[in-house]
Formats: C-alpha cells, structure tokens, sequence
C-alpha cells in the first residue's frame, strides 16, 4: 500500500455523521431514513425452523385424522383455519368427528413430554 492510500484511507478513518442529520442541505431526509434495514434477520429464521421441526415432531404422533383436523382447524403450514363446519364439509366428516379428533389431538399434545419442554422454553 503506497502511502499515499494510506493517508487517504487514515484521513477517511475520523469523518463520522449522524444519522439523524439531513441527506442534503436542502432535503427533510435524514442519512438515516437512506439505510435499508437489514431484511435477513437468521435468527428468527432459526427459532422458526426450530419450532416448525418441534410442530410436525408431535403432529406425527397424532393419528391421520388428528393431524389433519389439526392442520385444518388452526391454519397449519400457512392456511386460513377453519371453523368446525368448513372442517368437516372439506374432510366429508360430522362436525361431532372432527370435535372429538380435535379433542383427542389437544389432549394428547398437552401431554406429550416433547411439547412441554417446547412450552417451557417459549
């Protein structure tokens, strides 16, 4: 590196602004407003990984109808959740079914050790 960069790169080295302070002399825009948020938050893409594996690990615990009512009736894996009627006429099912599957499922995952844990660290 000449010297030349280097006092350049040295000289760079003690300019600071505020973020707060306008983008021009004759702008309302602040530096600040200029800077993206970062749109990458990995963590939470972490958790939610970590919860989603958590999820399908007691749903595949649960029997097919179970799981399915489930999924239904709380809008797993991004649907719109569905009332108890809307459940039984999309699985061509009675409402008391689909109450006593969904029922059954709850209490099961109440119980299970997996989700307990789950519930204790959120």
């Amino acid at each position: 590196m000449t010297k030349a960069v280097r006092d350049n790169l040295h000289g760079l080295a003690g300019v600071t602004a505020s973020l707060d302070q306008p983008a021009s002399s004759d702008s309302a825009t602040t530096l600040g407003d200029l800077v993206a948020p970062s749109q990458h938050d990995w963590v939470g893409d972490i958790e939610q990984t970590m919860m989603d594996d958590q999820l399908h690990g007691a749903l595949d615990k649960l029997n097919d109808l179970q799981r399915e009512v489930l999924t239904l009736r709380f809008g797993l894996n991004g649907a719109t959740p569905l009332s108890l009627q809307a459940t039984a006429t999309k699985m061509d099912i009675g409402v008391r079914r689909v109450r006593r599957a969904e029922e059954e499922a709850l209490t099961l995952l109440r119980e299970d050790t997996a989700v307990l844990a789950a519930r204790e660290v959120a």
